[in-house]
């Protein structure tokens, strides 16, 4: 068995999907099954190690049925910070909460791994390629509405030599904000903060 850094041992892809299972829905469990496939596509162009960014995805929803209080009480129990709209919207805290479960209950202590459990809803800027990868395929993953991933699909050109990454980032920024304005719901700092990182890394990358 490959030894990786801050996972241990025991801890395989059917070992994470087995612990998993019983915490979610039948349809949130197909969700994050979506959510490992697209990882894996990406992974394999984004230089990311393919275990990781599957076992990120099966991971990253470990605890998104959890009422919106009790997530805000284990943010405060794992000492995770967050401001005044994660305490109305105790949701966001889902995938801080996730990474908290999967370091005591697992024993993992992979800093990128975590991160990228942590930071799949409202991205961070930067984002480590692992972290960028789950933070698309959870966009990506088929069971969301064409008209969301179609664009997001067209900007990454997944099936060219090299992938986009900053740019399938920005548009799927765009598209998140565009839904929140529309809904009428809060729109987070940090959502803003990498669309703009991403607009700017993208710029930077085509500047000649």
């Amino acid at each position: 068995m490959t030894k990786r850094n801050g996972v241990p041992e025991k801890i395989t892809i059917d070992f994470v999907r087995a612990w998993v299972e019983p915490r979610v829905s039948a349809k949130r469990f197909k969700h994050i099954k979506g959510v490992a496939k697209v990882a894996r596509q990406i992974a394999e162009r984004h230089n990311c190690d393919i275990f990781f960014a599957e076992l990120s995805a099966w991971l990253h929803d470990a605890c998104k049925e959890m009422k919106e209080k009790e997530l805000v009480e284990a943010a405060c129990h794992f000492q995770i910070p967050f401001g005044e709209i994660e305490a109305k919207h105790g949701h966001l805290l889902h995938g801080p909460v996730a990474a908290a479960v999967a370091k005591e209950e697992l024993g993992i202590t992979n800093i990128d791994l975590l991160a990228a459990i942590a930071e799949h809803t409202l991205g961070n800027a930067p984002m480590c390629p692992l972290s960028e990868t789950l933070f698309l395929a959870d966009c990506l993953e088929e069971g969301r509405a064409r008209s969301y991933t179609a664009p997001i699909w067209a900007a990454l050109k997944i099936d060219e030599e090299r992938i986009n990454v900053p740019h399938a980032i920005v548009v799927a920024s765009d598209l998140g904000l565009v839904h929140l304005i529309e809904s009428g719901r809060p729109i987070h700092p940090r959502t803003v903060e990498v669309r703009n990182f991403y607009m700017q890394t993208l710029k930077e990358a085509t500047c000649p």
